[in-house]
């Protein structure tokens, strides 16, 4: 009976670990919760490879009172995207670039078209960041957020939008406040874009 018991309680044991390790980030990495919008399967059967460029002038994501705040903050973060249904998906660990073009992808494949790995498609979609900074002003983080997408057809762009956003939160708590911050700017901006409009637009 003891050795039962024993085992029981290091399956436990071992649950509670496992389950620590998916919830909680580590310290250096920031959790990044995207949600997507609800699904539509409107531009299913479309195929298209994307690209992603950083444009911005300045690398640096974080002012110094930023930095200072999020002293441990490796400059890399997991990412967690939030079903229309309700569940949420561990995908991993990104740098910013990585982050942001995972994100987008999550959102293309939304609609129904597959993203190839095929560069030479004759359909492709460019996400070019233009800027991203978070500061930290008087207790309160800012985060500014811009990109522009571009949809090319043999190479040409066809069509361009560009989308801007910028969000405040009081900083309570500098991490959990951080991420909520960065989340919710990449959700609400990568959402806005309209893919069945450009395809339209573009004769797609």
């Amino acid at each position: 009976m003891g050795s039962v018991i024993h085992a029981f309680g290091m399956r436990c044991l071992i649950f509670f670990i496992a389950t620590g390790l998916c919830c909680c980030a580590p310290s250096n990495l920031l959790r990044v919760h995207y949600q997507l919008p609800p699904r539509s399967d409107e531009l299913a059967g479309n195929q298209i490879f994307l690209s992603f460029k950083d444009a911005r002038e300045k690398k640096t994501m974080l002012s110094e009172s930023a930095r200072e705040a999020l002293s441990d903050f490796s400059g890399n973060f997991t990412l967690v995207v939030g079903q229309d249904a309700g569940g949420e998906k561990l995908l991993g660990a990104y740098d910013l670039d990585s982050l942001l073009k995972e994100a987008f992808k999550q959102r293309i494949e939304h609609t129904g078209i597959q993203v190839s790995e095929k560069m030479q498609l004759e359909t492709q979609i460019e996400f070019v960041l233009k800027q991203f900074m978070l500061d930290l002003q008087d207790r309160k983080w800012i985060l500014t957020m811009s990109y522009q997408t571009n949809l090319l057809k043999d190479g040409n762009v066809i069509i361009s939008e560009t989308i801007s956003g910028s969000a405040e939160r009081l900083k309570m708590s500098a991490r959990r406040d951080a991420e909520k911050i960065i989340g919710e700017l990449i959700s609400d901006t990568i959402n806005k874009v309209n893919l069945s409009e450009l395809f339209r637009e573009a004769g797609l």
